[in-house]
């Protein structure tokens, strides 16, 4: 699927954004991000699952290793509180092309993540992202030392079921999610 706003946004100058804000100087920087798709979603209308941490918890490499994951992340009762928080966010998702790219991909969607994220708060003082899968902004995590982190926490680990947004397993979608006010 090509980017579902209009294809031609991508051709705006620096300093334009897109129908839903994203900046497209900051998009342009990421060549794997060319197949995208916004959709506008409210937050309080999510349906939080428990089984997505048990799936974290027994199945993940990353469980334990990364700050964007449990049990580094706020339980799933306090997910759904910060979650109906917000009234409005948009799912930011990414198709890649194999599975070889799958990580390159991931990678570049959680830089442009932090960087927009940073660019929307002149707008949306509590703008906030969730990530695509466990954190890997850095080649090697400095578990436990968080210093200079910059991770957020992943979908997943929210207790938000990809498979509710429309997304199913096989797909290959990169599933993010931007929450502004």
């Amino acid at each position: 699927m090509e980017n579902s706003e209009n294809s031609d946004e991508r051709d705006k100058p620096a300093g334009k954004s897109d129908k839903v804000g994203l900046p497209l100087e900051i998009l342009e920087k990421y060549p794997l991000l060319k197949n995208y798709e916004i959709k506008n979603i409210d937050p309080a209308e999510l349906k939080l699952d428990i089984r997505t941490r048990w799936k974290c918890m027994f199945g993940c490499d990353y469980y334990g290793k990364r700050k964007s994951c449990p049990p580094f992340v706020p339980e799933i009762d306090e997910a759904e509180k910060f979650l109906k928080s917000y009234r409005s966010a948009f799912l930011f998702m990414v198709k890649f092309e194999s599975y070889d790219e799958y990580m390159d991909t991931k990678k570049q969607i959680q830089r442009f993540l932090v960087e927009v994220e940073g660019k929307l708060v002149e707008s949306y003082p509590m703008a906030f992202t969730l990530f695509p899968g466990g954190c890997d902004l850095c080649d090697e995590c400095e578990f436990p030392n968080y210093e200079n982190c910059q991770a957020r926490p992943a979908v997943t680990s929210m207790g938000i079921r990809i498979s509710d947004l429309g997304v199913e397993l096989g797909d290959k979608w990169l599933v993010s999610m931007i929450l502004l006010e």
